[in-house]
């Protein structure tokens, strides 16, 4: 059945307090065992409840508000009312309310005219025991001018979906998932929010955010968080789709969550990182592209860290097993990292398949023991590129790049261009006496490449004693050995290996710490061949 506000007193003149008459209409429809409650166009004033739990409009089960479009219904809170109103439009709290939803309108909260009160624009769950709200479904709402919360979604409720609606300048989070079960967040837009433009938290899972575009806000445009109390975190959380972009702080910020997807979103522009992960675990970037972020201060473009829960629990969440495969991941230049782990306990990061450029610092730091990355693939330009303690490739591409495979067993291939081989610790490439942890060199140009050893103390070749290294073929002459004969109290032999025979190899293709000295190369025999 349909029930029309007018029939029931309403006049949506902008000036009357329409607030008794709409809702006798609400009540009429739950009264008949449900229908759609109609507003015509016009705007419809409205006052709050006598507490801020009252709200202004109490939805009753298989009860659906109905408007002609955003901007043509409005609902607008009175001038000075100046309380709160936990909900221009909400359930109860404390009973379990069902099928019901809101649709074509425009909520306004009239927040220059109310400076005193906080207002929410839409506010639903129960908040009770095991109990939900049940099947609500909000399409093509506008919320706007709230001092609090656009969309506030905040007890236990069950398959919510709220699609095609907008959410601006409000004055907290344009869209809230609290306590949300088995819902989804599809196609909205929040800009212009002094807070976050959507937020994901309190327990919330198995829950979907699909092409929703979050810009202009104060925090982060998206954000998958616990919140500031001990409660379970939120989990399975799928975000597919739409763009997050020109926000103050992060375009996406998980953290405290656990068993999170973020595909095909693009993520540019925003003040700090792209992405920052945060005492999450079970992270998966996918196939996103993230670009030309940390607009303001010194940040990555992704972010992997662990969180200090000091204030709530006194726990450190570490960000663990993160996957990031198939991304294009770049920065203008402001970017410290391209991406980066923390050496915090964070670990198990696994990188794949994506394609990574630029960082003043390096384009990778994978800082846990059991991260990853590989192949690292830079593009044209001249990349920088920096594995962590894992075995791994770098490619650098075209362009005049610079590699540093880091700890591990690394393959380097330099790719066209003049590029420089870093090697910035003893222990990053080395042979003990019965096996070889040295990285590959895979395509050195003794004409246009560089082997920069300069932090590790050498003074050149020799015989490599004393200091120096010593270059040697072996006998087969498909690898060249750039060797120290001295160990370190480990064991540990300095030695890089470079694929083919370059018996010539001069002090000009490195950068030593120290003088250069004649070269003495050391011939290949059979005690003293390495295994290739």
């Amino acid at each position: 059945m349909d029930f029309n506000v007018k029939d029931f007193g309403a006049l949506g003149d902008g000036v009357s307090d329409d607030r008794a008459a709409i809702q006798a209409a609400i009540d009429a429809a739950h009264a008949a065992g449900g229908g759609t409650v109609y507003l015509p166009a016009g705007e419809y004033r409205v006052s709050g409840g006598e507490q801020g739990v009252d709200g202004a409009l109490m939805m009753k089960s298989n009860v659906y508000l109905a408007g002609a479009g955003m901007g043509e219904t409005v609902v607008k809170l009175l001038d000075g009312w100046n309380g709160d109103v936990n909900g221009m439009i909400r359930s109860s709290g404390t009973e379990e309310t069902h099928n019901f939803g809101v649709r074509d309108l425009t909520l306004d909260g009239n927040r220059d005219n109310n400076p005193e009160g906080t207002v929410f624009g839409f506010y639903s769950g129960y908040k009770f025991g095991d109990g939900a709200d049940r099947n609500v479904t909000i399409e093509r709402v506008e919320a706007r001018e709230m001092s609090g919360y656009g969309f506030d979604p905040h007890g236990r409720t069950a398959n919510l979906v709220i699609r095609d609606s907008v959410a601006h300048d409000n004055g907290f989070v344009g869209f809230v998932a609290d306590h949300q079960i088995d819902g989804a967040f599809e196609n909205n837009v929040a800009y212009n929010n002094d807070l976050h433009g959507f937020n994901v938290v309190t327990s919330t899972h198995d829950f979907t955010l699909t092409g929703n575009v979050a810009y202009g806000n104060g925090g982060a445009g998206l954000v998958v968080q616990r919140g500031s109390y001990d409660v379970p975190h939120a989990y399975n959380i799928l975000i597919d789709g739409g763009s997050y972009h020109d926000n103050a702080l992060e375009g996406v910020l998980i953290k405290l969550s656990h068993e999170v997807t973020l595909q095909n979103a693009h993520i540019y522009d925003n003040g700090t990182a792209g992405v920052r992960i945060a005492g999450a675990q079970d992270v998966q970037l996918l196939n996103n592209r993230i670009h030309d972020n940390v607009q303001n201060g010194k940040y990555p473009e992704v972010l992997l860290q662990a969180f200090d829960d000091a204030s709530v629990t006194g726990n450190v969440y570490e960000t663990q097993n993160t996957l990031i495969k198939g991304n294009v991941i770049t920065t203008s230049g402001n970017a410290t990292y391209v991406v980066q782990e923390r050496n915090d306990g964070s670990d198990y990061t696994t990188l794949r398949d994506n394609s990574i450029s630029g960082g003043q610092i390096a384009s990778v730091q994978l800082s846990g023991a059991h991260s990853s990355s590989g192949p690292l693939q830079g593009t044209d330009g001249d990349d920088t590129l920096i594995g962590g303690d894992a075995n791994e490739q770098l490619l650098g591409g075209a362009g005049d790049d610079l590699l540093d495979g880091g700890a591990g067993r690394d393959r380097l291939t330099g790719g066209e261009g003049a590029d420089t081989f870093v090697f910035s610790a003893r222990e990053d490439s080395y042979r003990t006496s019965d096996a070889s942890f040295n990285d590959l060199i895979l395509d050195f140009d003794a004409d246009e490449d560089l082997i920069d050893l300069s932090a590790l103390g050498f003074t050149g070749l020799g015989n490599g004693y004393d200091g120096t290294l010593a270059v040697q073929v072996n006998s087969a002459g498909t690898r060249t050995y750039l060797k120290s004969f001295e160990a370190n109290a480990a064991g540990e032999r300095f030695e890089i290996a470079l694929e083919g025979s370059h018996a010539g190899l001069g002090e000009a293709s490195f950068v030593f710490d120290g003088s250069a000295t004649e070269l003495a190369l050391v011939g290949a025999s059979p005690q003293n061949d390495p295994v290739a």
